[in-house]
């Protein structure tokens, strides 16, 4: 197990959210790897901490309180439009009180339920360009080989002879036409969290995929940071975080970078945050299958 891989499975195995026998080879890698092993504590502390939180009530006088100090810090002059007053520094540090001191009480009260930050820097065109041409139909249907371990095939399907191109992995692994339904066995992830695939037709028609190595068995709530990611990046690090698959229609923008900071968010509601700042719509497939597709 690679120490990139560790550390997006880290929620997971803190929520007994993984299968054993992955949990097992965490353990095995933590042993052995001092900066995951520590990473790994933190992120349980972390866990700890915000379980210790209490929420904090405010007063039943901090109103009265705060609009008296209000109140006596505004000089009496003749009456000012509300745009001028609030140049004045005097009524600005008061409100600025006003204002914190109503932040850290909603904080405090709001500590324990979800919660999501999340920041989009697009180089100013559409972080995710639409396919060009017609949608070519594709579901991915998980399945165990004899080994018992996870395999995904993908099933093409075109309403005309389209010429599609499956990679993986930066490698070719079918490329010809489809006329009807064909399908396409997908090689196994190698280790990897997430399997991540490219779908190619139409003379630069583009569907990316990315399918876990373990499918969730129920709904989990991880603890995910991405900082400074792409578009695809992110989207990897949440089907391996949440243990779905995931799919995106369209060519993503190289130089988009999304910072993502989730705590206890159910994939839905995530999901939804993260395709109205990428101007993407969410659809689900016949196979449960969440697909993102530029609008």
């Amino acid at each position: 197990m690679r120490c990139e891989q560790f550390r997006e499975l880290i929620s997971a195995y803190i929520e007994r959210s993984i299968a054993p026998p992955l949990a097992a080879k965490m353990e095995q890698h933590a042993a052995r790897c001092p900066s995951c092993r520590a990473e790994l504590e933190d992120v349980r502390m972390l866990w700890r901490v915000m379980a210790q939180v209490q929420p904090v009530k405010a007063p039943d006088s901090l109103h009265a309180r705060i609009m008296q100090e209000v109140y006596s810090r505004v000089p009496a002059t003749p009456s000012l439009r509300w745009w001028e007053l609030a140049w004045r520094p005097r009524f600005a540090f008061a409100a600025a009180a006003v204002l914190a001191i109503l932040a850290l009480v909603l904080w405090s009260q709001n500590v324990q339920t979800d919660a999501i930050a999340l920041s989009v820097v697009s180089s100013g065109g559409s972080p995710v360009t639409p396919v060009k041409t017609r949608i070519l139909p594709v579901r991915f249907e998980p399945f165990r080989a004899e080994q018992g371990d996870l395999r995904w095939m993908l099933k093409l399907n075109a309403p005309q002879p389209t010429v599609v191109e499956v990679a993986s992995g930066g490698q070719t692994v079918w490329r010809g036409l489809v006329a009807r339904e064909t399908p396409v066995v997908l090689p196994m992830s190698s280790g990897a969290s997430v399997l991540e695939v490219r779908v190619t037709w139409d003379n630069g028609s583009v569907l990316r995929a990315w399918l876990p190595a373990e499918l969730s068995s129920q709904d989990s709530k991880p603890v995910l940071v991405v900082k400074e990611k792409t578009v695809e990046e992110t989207l990897s690090r949440i089907a391996g975080a949440y243990s779905v698959p995931l799919v995106l229609m369209g060519e993503a923008d190289p130089l988009t970078r999304v910072s993502l900071r989730s705590t206890g968010v159910a994939l839905d509601e995530l999901l939804e945050k993260v395709a109205a700042e990428l101007k993407l719509e969410i659809s689900r497939a016949e196979d449960g299958t969440t697909v993102l597709t530029a609008r």
